[in-house]
């Protein structure tokens, strides 16, 4: 597997499957803005492209975001995709980075606190800001 930067194909691919998902989080129309702010990332293997992830700068609140973590095909869940999108962030970012996942969301809360993400606070009733320094 690979983390990189999103090319046409990529593009492509994962506009076609957000549309397809009709996710509540990640829309066809995010994904278009992450890519024309060449802030879409893809993670591969071979030809594949499993799952998707946008870097987004915040630099006034003083951090890189990871928004967007999705894994495009349902059968590919468990499969530690998500884990290694994260691990891989962190060696293209320094500083600090954070995630917002619902409070819900009880496994990515969980993949980030096992990846060393702590809780710093919740807003708007049903989100958590997590971050690490890196």
């Amino acid at each position: 597997m690979e983390l990189r930067k999103a090319n046409e194909l990529d593009f492509a691919r994962i506009h076609s499957a957000v549309c397809r998902k009709n996710l509540s989080y990640c829309k066809h129309y995010h994904i278009a803005e992450d890519w024309y702010k060449d802030r879409l990332y893809a993670v591969v293997d071979g030809d594949r492209v499993l799952a998707t992830l946008s870097l987004v700068e915040e630099p006034e609140y003083g951090y890189t975001a990871i928004k967007r973590l999705c894994i495009l095909n349902k059968k590919n869940c468990g499969k530690g995709i998500a884990r290694f999108a994260l691990r891989s962030v962190q060696g293209l970012v320094s500083g600090r980075i954070g995630a917002t996942p619902w409070e819900d969301n009880i496994a990515m809360r969980k993949l980030l606190e096992s990846e060393g993400f702590e809780l710093v606070y919740k807003f708007c009733e049903n989100w958590c800001f997590y971050a690490k320094e890196v």
